[in-house]
């Protein structure tokens, strides 16, 4: 395919890019609403055009597709935030970002680009537009309106030599489908495709993070060098004594029914015996990961320290910024800016570079049967 230049909405740190950018795509126009995401995505990809846009607003919706106009992308390709269906925050049908894949849905009608992509989290597909039917059915019924035949695909990034179980949904659309007689059906060729790109071996934390300095809390630097590389965003912050010592009871695979109750708080115990449900989730606050697996999904408020099993399997401390990086897939010289706060932040919401390299695999193969097709 000759015209590969592509758009990154609600681009946060610039996952998507970089994965889309591996595969050989191009970046043109990037759009995001918060300004340590400006700061972050500038600094890696300064010669993209970045867009400092509320998506929820009309009027920086006409701005935003006349610059995309302009530059007349091959693809669009976003992850509107994904709080409101985050199974590990409170869902309600009713939160404003939801509304914010209207809002992407509307661009799209407006430029129609040969190839689309919406990312979002599973939890998705159990909540209910305001339309009354599901998300999931939503967006898809709005992109076949428009024109689009869409593939809906469940990828998990561990099945693509990430060292995390991280699900995500894509929604890929593509005008005029390749499903000539005697080809499957659109949604079956993607799911072919991905299922083809799947990685044989599982990676661990160890391929992932073992090789790197190991720090204690409040140890560590914005950069230094490992065997002559410079590693950036690898330091901790300092601990509280209360938290380092309820970690030092924390054994291996161990989390937080292994600490005496005399150093939890009343919300803590309140946890443990169940006063809240019995959700799963309690098994892995405080939980120490271990080398011989993958982590859990990397999120947004690690520092929290109750957000789940993010404590390093031999040292009492919280993963670093890079440990966390890596996870995600991201390269050492990634540089994440802000405060360590800001870019656990930064590299929880990002998606993984694999998704958007495997998508973009995808995209070139379903174009070429396009051309195929059409002569």
């Amino acid at each position: 395919m000759r015209n590969k230049k592509f758009v990154d909405l609600f681009c946060g740190v610039g996952g998507l890019t970089l994965g889309l950018s591996n595969a050989g795509f191009a970046p043109k126009i990037a759009v995001d609403i918060w300004e340590k995401a400006e700061l972050n995505f500038k600094a890696y990809f300064p010669k993209v055009e970045f867009l400092k846009l509320d998506l929820s607003d009309n009027n920086y919706r006409d701005l935003l597709v006349s610059q995309i106009k302009k530059v007349n992308p091959v693809l669009i390709a976003g992850g509107p935030p994904c709080q409101g269906f985050s199974t590990l925050g409170k869902r309600h049908d009713e939160d404003k970002r939801n509304s914010l894949i209207d809002s992407y849905l509307d661009v799209l009608k407006r430029v129609c680009p040969l190839f689309i992509i919406i990312e979002n989290v599973p939890g998705m597909k159990s909540m209910s537009h305001k339309s009354g039917t599901d998300y999931p059915t939503h967006i898809r019924k709005t992109l076949e309106r428009i024109g689009y035949q869409v593939a809906t695909l469940s990828l998990n990034s561990v099945e693509f030599g990430i060292a995390q179980t991280r699900k995500r949904v894509f929604f890929l659309g593509m005008l005029h489908g390749v499903n000539q007689t005697g080809s499957p059906p659109f949604s079956e060729l993607a799911l072919q495709l991905s299922s083809e790109m799947k990685t044989k071996e599982q990676k661990t934390l160890r391929d992932a993070i073992y090789d790197l300095p190991r720090l204690t809390d409040g140890e560590g630097e914005e950069s230094l060098l490992l065997d002559g590389e410079e590693i950036l965003n690898h330091k901790i912050f300092k601990h509280s004594e209360l938290l380092k010592k309820r970690l030092s009871f924390v054994p291996y695979a161990g989390g937080l029914q292994d600490i005496p109750r005399k150093y939890l708080s009343r919300h803590l115990r309140k946890m443990i015996d169940g006063e809240y449900g019995s959700g799963g989730f309690v098994k892995n606050l405080y939980g120490r990961l271990v080398w011989e697996k993958p982590s859990g999904t990397v999120v947004a408020g690690i520092r929290k320290v109750t957000c789940g099993r993010f404590v390093h399997p031999e040292d009492n401390r919280l993963l670093s910024v890079r440990e966390c990086a890596r996870l995600q897939g991201f390269p050492d010289d990634f540089r994440l800016s802000g405060s360590i706060t800001e870019q656990y932040t930064l590299v929880g919401n990002a998606v993984p570079p694999v998704f958007g390299y495997v998508l973009g695999e995808i995209i070139k193969k379903l174009s070429k049967l396009r051309t195929i097709h059409a002569n």
